[in-house]
C-alpha cells in the first residue's frame, strides 16, 4: 500500500462518524437495488410456475401430424422438447353422475412430464395396455383397482339434435349438452379396447369442472405412430420472434392455421405476448420503475459522498501542498470509494436478499391461509448479483470521481482555505428586504447562510427532490398497477351460476326450479331474470368516442347499428340496484330504465375504458329496431318507445355480462321490458341463467344437485375462480404497500443522511454563531426556516418532474389499457406534508446532537 493509500485509509479513521454514514448510505442504496430487483423475479417466478402447473410446461402445440411432420419438428434447431398424445375418446360410464363418461387419451414420457402428471400410487403406463386413472374418478365409487383389467367401448361425442353440428366432434373443454332435458349428444364409431390399471394419479390440468368424462391415461409410443392427434412443443429461446417462427414452421409443414396453438398463459409470464400492446405496457413500466430505484440509489450514495464534499477537498489540498499529483489525489478518492464499496456491497446485498427472503416468509404465510397454491420463492440468479453489484460500484466511483477532479484544479492554499466552495460577493448573498420585514432577521441569516453553502444546499434538495420522485411516481406507478388490474379482472358477485335453455313458460327448467332453490337454506340469495337481445339503432350523433363495428353490419340512415340487451329485474331486484347506484326511480313511466354507459372491455390490443353512449340522465333513449320476421323472411325496422334513462353506472347486474364496443346493456323493471317487447312481435325474450350467494359455496351445490335436475341444467362453482382473483388482489395489495413502504423508508433515511451529514459539517458555523450571542430561541427559528426553505425548493422541483414521469408511466399503460390520466392527489398531499415533518425532524434530531456541544471544543475540531 502506498503512502498515500496510507494516508487515505487513516482519515477515513478519523472520520468514523462520516464514513459510517457514507457505508450506511451505500448499503441502503444497494439493498433497495438489489431487493426490489429480487423481488421481481421472484414473482415473475411464481407467475412462471403458477402457469405451468395450471396449463403445462409447454409452448406451442399442433395437431395431426405424420411422422416425417413430427420428425422435423423434433430436429428443429429451436426445439427442446416435444411430447405427443394421442386422442382416444369417450366410454359411458354411468348416467346419473355428472360427468357420465370415462375420457381416455394416451400421452409419452415427455407430454407426461410437460402436462404435470403426478402419480400418487402404483407406477405410470409404460405400454399402450397400460393406463392410470384419475383420484377424482376413485371417489365416484368406481369399483376397480390398481391390477384389475377394464374394458371399454371408446367413441367420439357428437351433437345429435343440435342443426348444423353435426359433424363437429366434441372434447373435454365441451360441457355435456341437455336441451330440455334430453341429452343432445351421442357416442360414435365405438371400439373395444382393453386396458389394465398401474396406478392412480392426481385430477390432471386439463380436466375442469365442466368437462364431460373422467381422465384414464394410457401411453402412447411416438415413433411407433403413424399419426399424432397433438404434439406439444417446447423451445430452447423465448422471444417475440416465436410466433413467426412458429407460422412459417406450420406453412413448411403444410398444418392449417386453426391445427395449432400458444400455451399463451405461460408465454405471457415471460412477456412474450401476441397482444404487443400488453408486452409493451409492461416492459415500458418496468423499465421506468427500474430507472427511478437506479436513479434514487445512484441519489442516495452520490449524497453521501458529496455532502461532505467541502471537508474532503480540504483534506485533498493539504495532501497537495504536502507534493501529491493530481492523479495521486484522484487515485486516493477512488480509493476511498473502493474501501467502501468493498465493505457496504456484501453487506447491501446480503441484506437486500435477507429483507425480501424475510417478506416472502410472511407472504407466503398470509397465502397459505387463503388458499393460493403457489407459494414465492427468493429467487437469486448470478446476472443480479452481478447488476447489482456493477451499478452500486460504478456509482460510488462516479460519486468519488466528481469531488477529486473538482480538487485536483484548484491550488493547495485554496483547497485547505476551501476558497472554491465558499467564494463569496454581497451580491450573491443577497436577499429580499421583505423576507427580514415579514419573518425576522432568523430568517433573513437562514437564507443567507443557504446561498452560502450553495454546494451542500443544492445536494439536500436534490436528495428531497428525489425522494417525493421517488415516492410520487411508484405510488402512482403501484396505482396503474391496480387500476390494471381492475379493468383485466371480471368482478363475479355470486357463486353458483345455474343456466338452461328455452323460452319463458312453465316447462322452463329454470323457472320449476327457481323457487325451490329460494327455499334452500345454504343459499343467502338468488337472482334470475328476463333478457332480450335486440338488433338496435342509435343517431350517430349518439355514439360514443370509442364505438366500433365489429361485425360490419350496414349503418343505414336510422344511424348506428348496436346489440342492445335488455335485462328485466323482479319488482325487488329493481329497487335493490337503483339503491345500490344511487339512482331515484322518479317516474312511473312504462318506458324507463338505467344504462350501463362507462364500461371497460378488450378490442383485442388493448383494454379500453370509455362511455359506450353521449346521453345524460334524464335524456330519452330512441329505440330502433331492426327484426328478422320469419313469415316474410326478412328484415325491418320496427320503431319503440323512447326509454327515459333514469340514470347512468358502470355495474351490471348480478351475473354475467360482455362488455364490447357496440354491445349495450339497458338495465329496466321487469314489466317495463314487457312492455317494450309488445313493440317488436318478432323478438323474444327468454330466461338469463340463475345466480346464487352462499355462505358455503360447496354445500349449496350439492343442495342443488340434490334436487334432481343435474340432467336438465348446467351447473357452475364460480366461487373457485373469485378466490383465485381476490387471492391475486391480496397478493398485488401485499406488494402495493409494501414497495410504497420501502421506498418511503428508503426516503427518509435519504433525507435524515443527507440532513444530519450537513449539520455535522457545520458545527463550527454553528458554535461561531452562538459565539457572537445568537440566542437558542434566534438559533431554533433560524432552524425552522431552513427547514422551510429546503421543503419548498424541493417540492418547486420534485412535483413537476414528478408530474412528468408519472404522465410517461400513464403513456405507457395506453398500449394495453385506455382510461384517463387522474393525478393522484392524496399521494401529492402526503408527500408535501411528509417533505416538512421529515426535514423539521431530521433537523431537530440532528440539532439535538449539537446541544452538549462546548463552543470553544467545536470552533477546534477539524474532524467529524
Amino acid at each position: 500500500m502506498n503512502i498515500v493509500n496510507k494516508v487515505t485509509l487513516r482519515h477515513l479513521k478519523e472520520n468514523k462518524r462520516r464514513t459510517l454514514i457514507t457505508i450506511i448510505g451505500v448499503i441502503i442504496s444497494v439493498a433497495m437495488i438489489t431487493g426490489v430487483a429480487s423481488l421481481g423475479i421472484s414473482f415473475i417466478d411464481m407467475q412462471q410456475r403458477d402457469a405451468i402447473a395450471n396449463e403445462g410446461n409447454w409452448h406451442y402445440s399442433m395437431d395431426q401430424l405424420d411422422s416425417e411432420q413430427l420428425e422435423k419438428i423434433q430436429t428443429d434447431a429451436n426445439t427442446d422438447s416435444v411430447g405427443v398424445m394421442k386422442e382416444y375418446g369417450y366410454a359411458p360410464l354411468n348416467d346419473q353422475l355428472l360427468k357420465r363418461y370415462l375420457y381416455v387419451r394416451g400421452m409419452d414420457e415427455a407430454a407426461l412430464e410437460q402436462m404435470q402428471v403426478n402419480l400418487t400410487k402404483g407406477r405410470l403406463p409404460a405400454s399402450e395396455k397400460e393406463v392410470v386413472i384419475s383420484e377424482e374418478l376413485k371417489r365416484q365409487d368406481f369399483d376397480y383397482q390398481i391390477g384389475d383389467t377394464i374394458e371399454l367401448d371408446i367413441g367420439e361425442r357428437r351433437y345429435t339434435g343440435t342443426e348444423g353440428m353435426e359433424n363437429r366432434a366434441l372434447d373435454q373443454n365441451d360441457s355435456l349438452l341437455v336441451i330440455e332435458g334430453q341429452l343432445d349428444e351421442e357416442l360414435r364409431e365405438q371400439t373395444e379396447y382393453s386396458f389394465t390399471i398401474v396406478g392412480e394419479i392426481e385430477e390432471p390440468i386439463w380436466d375442469e369442472p365442466w368437462s364431460p368424462g373422467y381422465t384414464v391415461l394410457a401411453y402412447t409410443d411416438a415413433q411407433a405412430s403413424s399419426v399424432v392427434d397433438r404434439a406439444f412443443v417446447k423451445v430452447n429461446d423465448l422471444g417475440i420472434t416465436l410466433f413467426d417462427d412458429v407460422d412459417l414452421l406450420a406453412q413448411e409443414l403444410d398444418v392449417a392455421s386453426d391445427a395449432y396453438n400458444f400455451n399463451t398463459t405461460l408465454l405471457n409470464t415471460y412477456l412474450v405476448s401476441l397482444n404487443s400492446g400488453t408486452v409493451s405496457t409492461l416492459s415500458g413500466l418496468l423499465t421506468v420503475i427500474m430507472l427511478i430505484i437506479v436513479i434514487g440509489s445512484m441519489a442516495l450514495i452520490y449524497n453521501a459522498f458529496a455532502i461532505s464534499v467541502s471537508e474532503r477537498s480540504r483534506y485533498l489540498g493539504m495532501l497537495s501542498s504536502t507534493g501529491a499529483t493530481k492523479r495521486q489525489k484522484r487515485n486516493s478518492v477512488l480509493f476511498e470509494g473502493l474501501l467502501i464499496g468493498l465493505i457496504s456491497i456484501p453487506i447491501g446485498i446480503g441484506a437486500g436478499f435477507a429483507g425480501i427472503g424475510i417478506t416472502l416468509h410472511y407472504v407466503n404465510q398470509i397465502l397459505q391461509n387463503v388458499g393460493l397454491e403457489t407459494d414465492f420463492r427468493l429467487a437469486v440468479t448470478l446476472p443480479l448479483i452481478g447488476i447489482a453489484v456493477g451499478v452500486s460500484l460504478m456509482t460510488i466511483l462516479i460519486s468519488a470521481w466528481i469531488p477529486a477532479v473538482r480538487a485536483s484544479k484548484v491550488t493547495a492554499i485554496d483547497a485547505i482555505r476551501q476558497a472554491k466552495d465558499v467564494k463569496l460577493t454581497k451580491k450573491k448573498v443577497k436577499t429580499n428586504r421583505i423576507v427580514r420585514k415579514l419573518f425576522g432577521y432568523e430568517a433573513e441569516i437562514a437564507l443567507k447562510n443557504l446561498k452560502r453553502h450553495k454546494k451542500r444546499y443544492q445536494v439536500t434538495v436534490f436528495s428531497l427532490m428525489i425522494s417525493v420522485i421517488l415516492f410520487l411516481t411508484v405510488g402512482f406507478y403501484t396505482n396503474s398497477l391496480t387500476k390494471s388490474y381492475e379493468v383485466l379482472s371480471e368482478e363475479l358477485e355470486y357463486d353458483i351460476s345455474i343456466s338452461g335453455t328455452g323460452e319463458i313458460d312453465d316447462s322452463n327448467p329454470l323457472w320449476e326450479i327457481y323457487q325451490d332453490i329460494q327455499d334452500l337454506d345454504s343459499v343467502e340469495e338468488s337472482f334470475i331474470y328476463k333478457t332480450a337481445q335486440l338488433q338496435a339503432y342509435f343517431p350517430e350523433q349518439m355514439a360514443g368516442e370509442n364505438y366500433e363495428n365489429r361485425d360490419g353490419t350496414p349503418e343505414t340512415a336510422e344511424g348506428l347499428p348496436y346489440y342492445l340487451e335488455l335485462v328485466g329485474l323482479s319488482d325487488a331486484d329493481w329497487e335493490q340496484y337503483l339503491a345500490d347506484n344511487d339512482i331515484t326511480d322518479r317516474t312511473e313511466s312504462d318506458f324507463r330504465g338505467v344504462l350501463v354507459n362507462h364500461v371497460t372491455y378488450n378490442d383485442g390490443t388493448q383494454y379500453i375504458e370509455t362511455d359506450m353512449l353521449k346521453v345524460d340522465t334524464g335524456d330519452m333513449l330512441p329505440l330502433q329496431v331492426n327484426s328478422y320476421n320469419e313469415e316474410r323472411d326478412d328484415w325491418n325496422f320496427e320503431q319503440g318507445e323512447d326509454i327515459e334513462l333514469l340514470g347512468l353506472t358502470n355495474q351490471y347486474p348480478v351475473g354475467n355480462s360482455y362488455a364490447d364496443s357496440n354491445t349495450i346493456y339497458l338495465i329496466v323493471p321487469e314489466q317495463v321490458l314487457e312492455n317494450t317487447m309488445e313493440s317488436f312481435p318478432n323478438e323474444r325474450t327468454s330466461l338469463s341463467e340463475i345466480y346464487v350467494t352462499s355462505d358455503d359455496p360447496d354445500q349449496a351445490q350439492e343442495d342443488i344437485e340434490a334436487l334432481g335436475i343435474a340432467d336438465e341444467v348446467s351447473i357452475y362453482n364460480q366461487y373457485e375462480v373469485r378466490q383465485d382473483n381476490e387471492q391475486f388482489a391480496r397478493v398485488l395489495s401485499i406488494f402495493v404497500y409494501g414497495f410504497i413502504i420501502l421506498i418511503t423508508l428508503i426516503s427518509v433515511a435519504n433525507i435524515f443522511n443527507t440532513i444530519s451529514t450537513s449539520i455535522a459539517l457545520r458545527r463550527r458555523e454553528f458554535a461561531t454563531m452562538k459565539s457572537i450571542g445568537m440566542t437558542p430561541k434566534a438559533f431554533r427559528k433560524m432552524i425552522y426556516f431552513e427547514s422551510l426553505f429546503y421543503g419548498i425548493k424541493s417540492l418547486l422541483y420534485g412535483l413537476p418532474i414528478s408530474f412528468v414521469v408519472m404522465y410517461i408511466i400513464y403513456w405507457q399503460t395506453q398500449y394495453a389499457f385506455d382510461y384517463s390520466f387522474n393525478i393522484p392527489w392524496m399521494y401529492i398531499g402526503i408527500a408535501i406534508l411528509a417533505v416538512f415533518l421529515i426535514v423539521g425532524a431530521a433537523m431537530l434530531y440532528s440539532m439535538s446532537k449539537l446541544k452538549k456541544d462546548s463552543i470553544v471544543e467545536t470552533l477546534r475540531q477539524e474532524n467529524i
